[in-house]
């Protein structure tokens, strides 16, 4: 499978916030990354439409043929070989289409294969540090998007193409038969224009708003349903349903908007049909009694203006279609857009000996300005066990995103090994790095959220860091042992037990540098203490940092780092 994000450059800075549909509609990129690699097969689809399309004449004109034949009283063998001309044709056009569904349902599968393989190569290297990252998940539903694009496409191309062929030829073909058909012809194919272009102006910008405001639904939807207790008093689920009722009424004004739209075009196309059909038959009947039209010709042209309004009649339905695809594609797009960590960089040289940090002269503010901490200096050498000790807020947690690559200094250097992080690839240094914060847990079994989809790491490996946590004879103690399914939040182990999993996982790799972002401090006393007993042996081939707020812990280590004390010494 090919990758559409790593070949195509989709970002684009200055996107406003997410899922406000404010952003800018440029969905035609997506669409022309896609034809890239589809638009041979939409090529050999839109040719064999056009096949259908001319070979769907053949009734119309078959049965001017007959009429006349049937006027001039010749009913016998001209009239079997034009039935079976119809039918070769008709025929024909049926083989065509079939082949037209199965190159597009090959489409559609490819379509929602890459996507899929293409996100999760993006979202794993996705940058954290920004704000459209704190709603991940949310962005991720955008996902469902594909159905929308596959079903919409596959219905234009199928049938909204189809359509528009019919009223464009059948139109044409009146202009054959009298040049007052052609006129009308001409005045058809303007009208049709008005009803697509100008009574539908600006429905491609109400079709995204609606999908925005759809969105709005489902993210609050999922804030009530991630947070099952908060909403169980009476006043809370008050507030549940009035931020339902604020999204649920955007939404049905957005709908509203676009709706108006929609049935501006549908009126103008029935409208159009009524006055149209009359038209014809009074134009035709004239050109009858002048004897400058035949009457199969005009059987032929009702029958063609009829299929062709018709198909107009039926189009509303795939402008909506065009129109969901359209928003659908802004959404996926948006996805895209999002900027990627770079992957440039030397590699980080992978050595038997835990590694080196020092920090030269790092400042980091948010976007705020405010400092969070200003020319920090200080170094772990290699091997040492160090604690960094600070209060909440005090930077501890942003210290160690700068450590693991999240987050990139406002000023100074960062080193591991003597290499600055600015020349390293971050995905070496990331072989080499373990972080531990919260609770992460694979929605798979025991084994394998230990394991991380490292190969090289065996059962016993596995069974030996689960021992030496204390959480081996836990686990063996479920029915299904190390097998045991495991959910999004780590039931059926409690929070004590995910935590020391997520150390565990970490620790199992064996990392140069390992990062311990306060997990320690949720654990109690005794289990705090056989997790300290393995990451502070000094056997081990990591270097240690741990961030704590609790001073008993911090002094149990090699050397302690008071952020707040370096913050205050560098103030004074």
């Amino acid at each position: 499978m090919k990758y559409l994000g790593n070949k195509t450059d989709f970002t684009e800075p200055g996107r406003n916030q997410v899922g406000s549909g404010k952003h800018p509609i440029s969905a035609s990129r997506l669409i022309r990354s896609m034809l890239q690699g589809e638009g041979k097969e939409i090529s050999v689809v839109l040719i064999y439409g056009l096949g259908v399309g001319i070979l769907s004449l053949a009734i119309p004109v078959g049965i001017q043929t007959l009429v006349s034949t049937v006027n001039f009283g010749a009913f016998s063998q001209p009239v079997l070989f034009l039935i079976l001309a119809v039918f070769i044709g008709l025929t024909s056009a049926a083989v065509l289409r079939g082949i037209q569904v199965f190159i597009v349902e090959q489409l559609q599968k490819r379509l929602f294969s890459e996507i899929a393989l293409e996100l999760a190569y993006r979202i794993p290297r996705l940058v954290l540090d920004g704000k459209s990252t704190s709603r991940f998940p949310d962005l991720v539903n955008r996902f469902f998007d594909v159905l929308t694009v596959q079903k919409s496409s596959a219905m234009l191309l199928l049938e909204g193409f189809a359509l528009a062929l019919q009223v464009v030829l059948g139109l044409v073909l009146l202009g054959f038969y009298h040049w007052f058909l052609l006129a009308f012809a001409i005045v058809m194919i303007a009208s049709i224009g008005v009803i697509l272009f100008l009574l539908g102006r600006g429905a491609i910008v109400s079709s995204v708003e609606e999908s925005a405001q759809k969105y709005r639904v489902a993210a609050w939807l999922e804030d009530l349903a991630a947070r099952p207790l908060l909403f169980r008093s009476s006043t809370a689920r008050t507030l549940a349903l009035r931020k339902a009722d604020e999204v649920v009424t955007g939404f049905l004004e957005a709908r509203s908007a676009h709706f108006k739209i929609l049935m501006r075009q549908v009126l103008g196309s029935l409208a159009l049909q009524a006055i149209a059909s009359s038209a014809l038959l009074g134009i035709g009947a004239y050109l009858v009694s002048k004897n400058q039209l035949t009457v199969g010709q005009l059987v032929a042209a009702e029958i063609v203006v009829t299929t062709a309004l018709a198909s107009l009649a039926k189009f509303q339905k795939h402008l909506e279609a065009f129109y969901d695809l359209v928003a659908a594609l802004d959404k996926l797009e948006y996805l895209f857009t999002l900027p990627m960590e770079q992957a440039q960089g030397a590699p980080l040289k992978a050595i038997s000996v835990p590694a080196e940090v020092e920090i030269k002269g790092l400042s980091y503010s948010y976007d705020s300005g405010e400092p969070l901490f200003h020319e920090l200096n200080f170094k772990i050498s290699s091997g040492s066990k160090v604690a960094l000790l600070g209060a909440n807020s005090s930077g501890k947690t942003t210290l160690v995103d700068l450590l693991y690559g999240i987050r990139k200094a406002t000023n100074g250097a960062l080193l591991i090994d003597g290499y600055d992080f600015r020349d390293l690839s971050i995905e070496s240094v990331r072989d080499q790095v373990a972080l531990v914060r919260g609770l992460e847990i694979l929605p798979d079994s025991i084994f394998e959220n230990v394991r991380a989809g490292r190969e090289s790491v065996g059962l016993d490996e596995v069974r030996q860091v689960l021992s030496d946590l204390g959480l081996l004879q836990e686990i063996e103690s479920l029915p299904e042992g190390l097998q045991t399914q495991l959910t999004g939040d780590g039931r059926p182990l409690s929070i004590a037990q995910a935590h020391r999993l997520g150390l565990a996982r970490a620790i199992v790799a064996r990392p140069r540098l390992l990062l311990v972002d306060e997990t320690l401090d949720d654990l109690d006393e005794k289990t705090r203490e056989r997790a300290l007993s393995v990451i502070l042996q000094k056997s081990s081939p990591w270097t240690l940092l741990i961030t704590t707020h609790d001073t008993d812990l911090a002094t149990k280590c090699d050397a302690v780092i008071a952020l707040d004390s370096l913050k205050e010494r560098r103030s004074a």
